[in-house]
């Protein structure tokens, strides 16, 4: 590890010990991703893990009872398939869902199999990357899906991921969308910066994402050379599947919120912010 950025992490850590109501369990690696996400800026660093450790305690509705052999999480992970591929300088997140019938659909639970990948790609994935490029997979969204979404806890979940996670989001394909993907749309382009609405493409089919993306980084399932996404995805069931005595722990990263002070002038710092996302 080079000299400066051993001395960053230390600053860190530093900082975590002055703040009570912070874990401590983030080995050096997590920290650097969350440092690297943030550009080297020790002050939207500490915002960053400041709002990654708040935010899991307040959404206890998906950081509470992952317990990922339950039968409500694995059927949740039947219909759906989270993937990453290294993309060059960058890394390609992709998100596919796969129940048209909604017959399966449970809204949190969808959100919570999300939780537990997004938490096993910080444990395990070891690329620091330029930029995330995001894919969602719309192929079977549909309107009848809207009155079983909490939309204000999306729209405040979709806020975390960009606010809170050590991510870089450079682009964000919609592939496979429906004639009514305005509509859906809509409801959460309110809450969101302009620089984000910017990044959002939509895109008719999987054919067209081509033109954006080299296809020897695509999966197989849309015409790429990089590994299959229905078996990526197995594998991250069974890491998942495997560290469960990790997930079993509700506590996980999370702020302990009795012992927040009231100076902590967080939230009001974040308050409208966007500060922790970095937009090429």
């Amino acid at each position: 590890m080079p000299q400066d950025l051993q001395q960053e992490i230390i600053s860190i850590r530093e900082w975590l010990a002055k703040e009570p109501h912070l874990p401590k369990d983030f080995d050096d690696f997590m920290l650097e991703k969350f440092l690297h996400s943030c550009y080297g800026s020790l002050e939207k660093t500490k915002k960053c893990i400041e709002r990654f450790c708040t935010t899991r305690s307040h959404m206890s509705e998906i950081y509470t009872l992952r317990d990922p052999i339950s039968s409500s999480m694995e059927t949740a992970f039947s219909i759906t398939n989270v993937t990453t591929h290294e993309a060059g300088e960058n890394e390609i997140l992709i998100h596919q869902f796969e129940d048209p019938t909604l017959e399966r659909f449970n809204f949190y639970d969808i959100l919570k199999t999300f939780t537990l990948q997004a938490d096993m790609w910080l444990m395990e994935q070891k690329f620091l990357p330029e930029g995330h490029i995001i894919v969602l997979d719309m192929n079977n969204y549909s309107l009848r899906m809207i009155p079983r979404l909490n939309i204000f806890f999306l729209r405040e979940f979709f806020m975390y991921l960009l606010e809170g996670m050590p991510v870089r989001v450079k682009q964000i394909y919609a592939i496979n969308a429906p004639s009514f993907y305005d509509k859906l749309f809509a409801l959460v382009k309110p809450v969101l910066p302009s620089e984000i609405c910017n990044i959002i493409r939509f895109l008719p089919d999987f054919q067209s994402l081509h033109q954006h993306i080299d296809k020897k980084y695509l999966p197989s399932e849309y015409g790429g050379e990089a590994e299959s996404m229905k078996a990526q995805h197995k594998n991250w069931i069974v890491q998942i599947q495997q560290a469960r005595s990790r997930f079993l722990n509700d506590n996980l990263w999370k702020a302990d919120l009795k012992k927040k002070t009231k100076n902590n002038s967080f939230e009001n710092a974040m308050s409208g912010s966007f500060k922790t996302l970095c937009i090429d």
